[in-house]
């Protein structure tokens, strides 16, 4: 069983440079990724190119791809523009992708891990 958790190892400033994505995007859901560089966290905005962005997000391909080009990807992060907690769905799609799963919720202004 996964394990939710509070967001505790995120750069300060990338962290509220995904709240702010989050904000500016609701009610749709913000996706954007967490890559290093030179041992310095930053957040990459990415679009949400799913059909139902108010209610699930599809992170778009180019923008994974030319963020790798970047840094080495360290999760993944979207939001919650309701408040919802984690859905099977990002359960599932954070296993797939072995990579940790950071979710920040509104209007709470909370942050959770899932970890695969």
């Amino acid at each position: 069983m996964q394990t939710f958790l509070m967001v505790a190892s995120q750069d300060p400033a990338s962290k509220s440079e995904a709240e702010d994505h989050a904000r500016e995007q609701a009610p749709l859901e913000a996706c954007g990724l967490l890559y290093e560089s030179a041992t310095v966290q930053h957040y990459q905005r990415c679009r949400n190119v799913c059909n139902e962005p108010d209610r699930h997000f599809v992170l778009d391909p180019v923008d994974y791809y030319r963020t790798s080009l970047k840094g080495k990807i360290i999760a993944v992060i979207h939001s919650h523009p309701n408040g919802e907690e984690p859905s099977e769905a990002d359960r599932r799609a954070c296993s797939q992708t072995k990579l940790p799963w950071h979710i920040y919720q509104l209007p709470q202004d909370q942050w959770l891990t899932i970890n695969p």
